[in-house]
């Protein structure tokens, strides 16, 4: 999904494991320091962050520390 952020087109990327089509799924993009995040379904609301920011939330992740509040919503993986 490419989509213009402050005069800048910007390629932004969602999880392979995100719904088919494209919907229901968080697009990330980054230029420069700056993150940006999307819903597929309501790109014009864009949530920027630093990189770095990112960076350690996606560590968390990595490590399981939010996995308490997604529990049961995904089918495990086959």
């Amino acid at each position: 999904m490419n989509l213009l952020i402050d005069g800048t087109e910007l390629n932004f990327v969602k999880a392979s494991r995100s719904h088919i089509d494209g919907k229901e799924c968080v697009h990330v993009a980054v230029e420069g320091a700056t993150a940006f995040l999307v819903e597929s379904d309501n790109p014009s609301f864009v949530v920027e962050t630093p990189v770095r920011n990112l960076t350690v939330f996606f560590d968390g992740v990595k490590r399981g520390e939010f996995d308490h509040l997604v529990a049961g919503v995904l089918e495990p993986a086959v």
